[in-house]
């Protein structure tokens, strides 16, 4: 099974293989979960958990309505995308999501420590849509395109999104890393 790419496994899950879809779940388990961690926050732990199984119930129950016409993947990631918003929808209201925003660039995360927890930090303070571009593009490696599909969102949109990421945590990685030398 090992051979197939994801879609002739799907497929074959769509046909009752039960095979196939522990082979699915082995091959996207780790990056769908970190997925999850990075746009919910390190603290919800518990959370993501929950919201990395329900997409892989929405796979078992949308199986046999499964058509090959993308790449897995990015079906995949469609789904995990609509959890997330949903996620934001049910915890913020609009303007409260705004002032998390502004209360996050206030209260500038502890920069002590490597790195990592310099990139995390400074992860936390992008937007969550341009967090959740950045995440697909460098971390889940989808092309612009699949990020298009998967986010529901047009091509400028998605460059603009990865531009300014790019540019806000290489200003924030550059300031708080400059700072302890």
């Amino acid at each position: 099974m090992n051979s197939l790419t994801d879609e002739q496994l799907m497929v074959s899950f769509s046909k009752g293989e039960q095979r196939a879809f522990a082979e699915l779940y082995q091959r996207h388990k780790n990056p769908l979960y970190r997925y999850f961690v990075r746009q919910l926050g390190a603290s919800q732990h518990a959370r993501a958990e929950e919201l990395y199984q329900d997409v892989w119930y929405r796979v078992i129950d949308k199986r046999e309505s499964y058509t090959p016409s993308a790449k897995f993947t990015t079906w995949l990631y469609h789904i995990a995308h609509n959890l997330v918003i949903d996620e934001h929808r049910k915890n913020l209201s609009s303007n409260a999501y705004a002032k998390t925003l502004s209360d996050e660039q206030k209260h500038t995360p502890d920069m002590d420590g490597d790195k990592p927890q310099a990139i995390k930090a400074c992860m936390a303070l992008l937007a969550p849509l341009q967090r959740e571009a950045f995440l697909l593009r460098h971390e889940a490696g989808f092309e612009p395109a699949q990020i298009c599909e998967i986010l529901g969102a047009k091509a400028e949109a998605v460059k603009t999104r990865l531009r300014y990421a790019m540019e806000q945590l290489r200003e924030c990685l550059t300031k708080k890393l400059g700072e302890r030398q």
